[in-house]
């Protein structure tokens, strides 16, 4: 059964009247921007789809129920749904309501932000979306490294000359500012392929990206053999060698994996 809507004789939660907080208490002050009721209405049951808690065929509860509850407009509901459809979330039916879909036929680019971003209230990376990521991955990225060869610019090649020049010194750097590097590497690798989708899709993936690349370099020892490679991989863009730096991306991504893999089993104390 579906969770029971917020009665309306219930004070609505204050979250939805205060400014969205920053991402950082050390981040420079900026004006506040509030966040919309439409939007808060559309995350809350994203929320609930995402962790199975609405399933595929259940009907949303009307749109008046909604906005009596949640003390909204009705055009506030509205505006939330259609963003849920839009992502594939929900199937509006003409004069009968909104009935949860299964995302994963229906679902749309725009989802895989959500999806990535969302982490069941406890920010850990789940083993299923990890396992798909990875997947998606090294399909990724092994074309766009042979299409970076291929077709990278002048610009762009310097562009990662200073990329792996700030890697000499990852060593001396906190795990956050090493992934961040890590990342910019590689989406500059999508930018050289001249395809406007990849570095797109890699941007999709950014924040599960960063969270796995911090788990990755708390082993030292992996900082070292990926400086390695990514130094190879310029000399083959550089070079224009396709083959060279598609067979060096797959290394350096199967390398991660088995690193990753084993970080994480030491994580949850199994062998």
């Amino acid at each position: 059964m579906p969770p029971a809507v917020r009665p309306a004789n219930r004070k609505p939660a204050s979250r939805e009247e205060r400014p969205a907080p920053s991402a950082s208490p050390d981040a420079p002050l900026a004006p506040l921007k509030a966040r919309s009721l439409k939007d808060e209405l559309a995350s809350r049951f994203e929320a609930l789809i995402l962790s199975g808690r609405f399933g595929p065929g259940d009907k949303l509860p009307p749109e008046r129920e909604l906005a009596e509850s949640l003390r909204v407009s009705r055009p506030v509901v509205h505006e939330g749904i259609v963003e849920l459809a839009a992502k594939g979330l929900v199937r509006i039916v003409p004069r009968h309501g909104a009935y949860v879909s299964d995302y994963r036929r229906e679902g749309s680019v725009e989802l895989l932000v959500s999806l990535f971003n969302f982490t069941n209230g406890d920010q850990k990376l789940t083993l299923r979306l990890l396992d798909h990521l990875l997947e998606v991955r090294i399909l990724l990225e092994t074309e766009t490294a042979r299409l970076a060869a291929q077709r990278r610019t002048g610009e762009q090649l310097a562009e990662l000359e200073r990329i792996v020049a700030r890697e000499a010194d990852m060593h001396a750097l906190p795990v956050e500012e090493i992934a961040r590097i890590d990342f910019d590497f590689h989406h500059t690798i999508a930018l050289c392929a001249q395809n406007d989708v990849y570095p797109l899709l890699l941007n999709s993936f950014r924040r599960m990206y960063l969270s796995v690349l911090e788990l990755f370099y708390r082993d030292p020892g992996v900082v070292g053999p990926v400086v390695g490679y990514h130094k190879l991989l310029l000399e083959e863009i550089a070079a224009r060698d396709a083959t060279g730096a598609r067979e060096t991306m797959a290394a350096v991504l199967q390398f991660g994996e088995k690193k990753l893999r084993a970080a994480l089993r030491k994580s949850r104390g199994t062998r």
